[in-house]
């Protein structure tokens, strides 16, 4: 698995496409995967149908409906680790409050430290927004669990305990931007 992420790692370098190097990357360690459960005699038809349904989207096939997102009756949510970074986003606004900028100040700082990248993955990152995380996942209860709610809680007691300067909570921000997946 190691070096199918050494090939995935070097493909981004090359300039290929995040998307279709993860795609590709997980088709080929499901494909492993799928070997050694037929090599051992276990039950694996659920992944085989996985795989085939990876392999065609590879091909540029539509979607399958058991890759189709699930109806929902508003706005799709996000997936779970943009939730945590957008969680975690609020805590760091949060923290620039608590070290005396107000808070239209603190969520304008967010919004204006988010690189590029991150904000094309996250949509909107607005002042507004940030604020809106906020009122979604922080302070004592949330009011909405999940893993937006991870995510603020987590940062929150990591900014506690290290007390980072500005330029630190920078650097957070590009490590967050970083973790985000494709």
């Amino acid at each position: 698995m190691s070096e199918l992420e050494k090939q995935r790692r070097d493909r981004l370098e090359h300039g290929d496409n995040t998307a279709e190097a993860d795609r590709d990357a997980a088709q080929l360690a499901l494909t492993d995967v799928v070997a050694f459960f037929l090599d051992h005699g276990i039950q694996s038809e659920p992944l085989v149908r996985l795989l085939s349904e990876l392999a065609a989207l590879s091909a540029g096939a539509s979607p399958a409906p058991m890759l189709a997102p699930a109806a929902t009756p508003h706005r799709r949510p996000d997936a779970p680790a943009i939730e945590g970074i957008k969680g975690r986003l609020a805590a760091i606004m949060e923290f620039r409050q608590q070290a005396g900028l107000t808070r239209r100040e603190a969520a304008k700082w967010v919004a204006g430290s988010v690189p590029p990248k991150m904000r094309h993955r996250l949509g909107s990152v607005t002042p507004a927004t940030v604020d809106s995380w906020l009122v979604k996942w922080g302070g004592e209860r949330g009011a909405a669990p999940g893993s937006g709610r991870e995510g603020y809680l987590n940062m929150r007691n990591i900014l506690a305990d290290r007390s980072p300067s500005e330029p630190e909570l920078k650097k957070i921000i590009d490590v967050l931007a970083q973790s985000l997946p494709s």
